[in-house]
Parts: C-alpha cells; sequence; structure tokens
C-alpha cells in the first residue's frame, strides 16, 4: 500500500458541528403537525378545523437545504400532517420529490447534478442551447433513470401548488390542480426555468412561465389566503440576504427578459429588496404566535454553511443537505440526530431502533 493513496482521504462532513437550530416543538403550527402525526391524521379526513401548509424555499443549487429539511420531514413521519404543499423554482422539486416520499432521495440527487451531470453542459450553451438542462433531468433522469414516483403524489390528497413568474403579466402566480404526470412535470420546468441559463419560457395552459424566483423566492402568498397555518422552509441562514446575480450573469438576464416583456426587467432589479421585506415580513408574522394564520419558520441558524446557487462541489452539496436536515429534525423533535449519510438520520439515543419507531409513529 503506498502512503500516498492516504491523501483520497477528506474529513466527514457529516460529522456533528455545535447546536444546529432552536426547538420549535412549543410553537402552536409545530404542536399541530406533530399533534396530527400522532393521531394519525390523513389528508381529506381532519377533525381539527386547521388547514396546515408547507411552504418550501428553493434558490437553484441552494435548494439542497430545504431538500434537507424536506428530508427530515419524511423521516420523522410527518408528510400525512400538510394539506398543501407550496414550492417555488427547486423547492418546486422538493415539493413534488416529499408528496412521493422520496425527499431523501431527491436530497442525494443534489450532489450529481440531480442525478446526472449532463444537467449541466458549456457545449449546449455555447452552441446556443441552455446551459443547465432541466427539460433533459425532469423529462428523461427522473422518468427513467431515477424515476420520480408521480402516483404517490397524485393520491397522497395533499394539494402541489408549483409557482412560476407569469411572463405577459410580469407577476408571481400558482399551478395547481395538477392532474397526471405530464401537467406535473410541466409545472415543474416552469416554477424551475431561469431566463436564458436554462431555456427559453416554458408554455402550459396557455400562458408563458419563468423561474419563480424572479418574481417571489419564497411562496406563501396563496398560502397565506387558504391556510390556517404555514410551516416555511427557507434557505438562507439567519441574517444572510439576497444578492442580486453578479455582474456578466445579470446584465445578460436583464437584456434576455426585456426582448421578452420589459415589464420583467423591473422585477430582476428589485428582486434582492423583495426578496428581504418579504423574509422580515415571515419573520415578523412568526415572532407573533397570535397572528392568523399562524407561521413558523425554519432556516438554518446564523454561521451555517451558505453555498449559492450555482454551486456544484458535492462536498458541500453534501454539507449543505446536512444542515438542512439537522435544522428541521431540530425544530421539530428538540434533538440533534445522527447523521449515517447524506441523507439520512437517526435520533441520538441509547435504543435507537425504538425513538426511530415512535417518531414514525
Amino acid at each position: 500500500m503506498r502512503l500516498s493513496a492516504l491523501h483520497t482521504f477528506a474529513s466527514d462532513p457529516l460529522l456533528a458541528t455545535p447546536a444546529i437550530a432552536d426547538d420549535q416543538r412549543s410553537h402552536p403550527v409545530v404542536a399541530a403537525i406533530l399533534g396530527r402525526r400522532d393521531e394519525r391524521s390523513l389528508p381529506g379526513e381532519r377533525r381539527d378545523g386547521r388547514r396546515i401548509a408547507l411552504v418550501i424555499e428553493g434558490g437553484g443549487m441552494r435548494g439542497v437545504v430545504s431538500a434537507g429539511m424536506a428530508a427530515a420531514i419524511e423521516q420523522l413521519g410527518l408528510r400525512d400532517a400538510f394539506d398543501e404543499v407550496h414550492g417555488a423554482s427547486a423547492g418546486a422539486f422538493n415539493a413534488t420529490f416529499l408528496l412521493a416520499r422520496q425527499a431523501s432521495y431527491l436530497t442525494a440527487l443534489y450532489q450529481h447534478g440531480f442525478g446526472d451531470p449532463a444537467f449541466v453542459s458549456v457545449r449546449s450553451a455555447i452552441r446556443g442551447g441552455p446551459l443547465f438542462d432541466l427539460d433533459y433531468v425532469i423529462g428523461e433522469v427522473w422518468r427513467t433513470q431515477r424515476p420520480l414516483c408521480v402516483e404517490r403524489i397524485t393520491s397522497s390528497g395533499i394539494h402541489l401548488h408549483c409557482t412560476a413568474t407569469d411572463v405577459e403579466h410580469a407577476a408571481i402566480a400558482d399551478l395547481t390542480d395538477l392532474r397526471d404526470d405530464a401537467e406535473i412535470r410541466c409545472a415543474l420546468r416552469a416554477s424551475a426555468r431561469l431566463p436564458w441559463l436554462a431555456g427559453p419560457p416554458v408554455s402550459f395552459r396557455g400562458r408563458r412561465w419563468l423561474d419563480a424566483t424572479i418574481a417571489e423566492a419564497i411562496p406563501v402568498h396563496v398560502a397565506l389566503t387558504t391556510a390556517t397555518d404555514l410551516l416555511v422552509l427557507q434557505t438562507r441562514p439567519h441574517g444572510v440576504g439576497h444578492t442580486p446575480l453578479p455582474g456578466l450573469v445579470g446584465r445578460l438576464t436583464e437584456r434576455y427578459v426585456k426582448r421578452i416583456n420589459p415589464a420583467l426587467v423591473e422585477l430582476v432589479h428589485t428582486r434582492s429588496e423583495r426578496y428581504d421585506e418579504l423574509s422580515d415580513r415571515v419573520a415578523a408574522l412568526a415572532s407573533d404566535t397570535s397572528q392568523t394564520p399562524a407561521v413558523c419558520v425554519i432556516r438554518p441558524p446564523a454561521g451555517s454553511l451558505l453555498i449559492g446557487q450555482m454551486e456544484n462541489r458535492r462536498n458541500m452539496l453534501a454539507i449543505a443537505g446536512s444542515v438542512g436536515l439537522r435544522t428541521a429534525w431540530n425544530a421539530l423533535t428538540g434533538e440533534d440526530p445522527e447523521l449515517l449519510g447524506v441523507p439520512i438520520a437517526q435520533p441520538r439515543a441509547k435504543d435507537a431502533a425504538l425513538a426511530q419507531q415512535n417518531a414514525y409513529g
């Protein structure tokens, strides 16, 4: 054995770090979610008079953070506690895979370009095609290589909402009542269609759509009107605001959207300001538990790893996914789990098997 082989080892990205998040079990939204699990309440058969929505932020590859949070919800047996799930851009991917009981599965796929490195192609971009080929991921990878179990979504009884930016009206819109495989996949493409980087606007239901985050990155606008309780999953740590698109990418994006609708340029210009205002508003709602609807926010604590929307380093994506999982697990159980892999965790208990059984009800 050559000693040089030891250079291939790296530090364990799943090793526990200091406390990752606050225990939020006393928050009325979390208490209601846990109560539904304990009572084995199912969608369409509620008796508590509540309508609970899960709202999931995306952010390109930073969506791995909220994917990890969704994985915690899945592993803790809480999926069926929700009546509706809202997602924006990569958050729509996470919402869809959670309803398919594949949230943990998707979190691991982020490290591989959502399942296939061909997702990113500089050669395609040079030839005038998309740099990020989400049509290939959604239509091929998630159909044949790493299949999305759509039948679990349509039979779940939970309403799926994918938000997107309406090109003609330059406004956020809600894509819901998605009846079959074709509609769900088209809504996913619409929600994540980054201008020029991922191709031209997506046509669906007689209108054209671009990435949801142009208009609204935290998809609360519908949930605030339909639900009595909202659990919001955010991807940026506390204290970290939105940053504008970097120089050349920002200029090319503005030039592109101006050609298809000049009104979209204003959305691009004001995106950071509007995001920070909305994030502050959601935080204010969450801090006052007497508000109706009740809002609870789970986001990484200050100082947590922050990755960009175009991150492609496997180790960084693995760490970010584990941060999301630990953050949500801590918030929902009051305990920091032991990470077994990305994105699998178990309680830190002497009798882990019994604890896991109790967690799933």
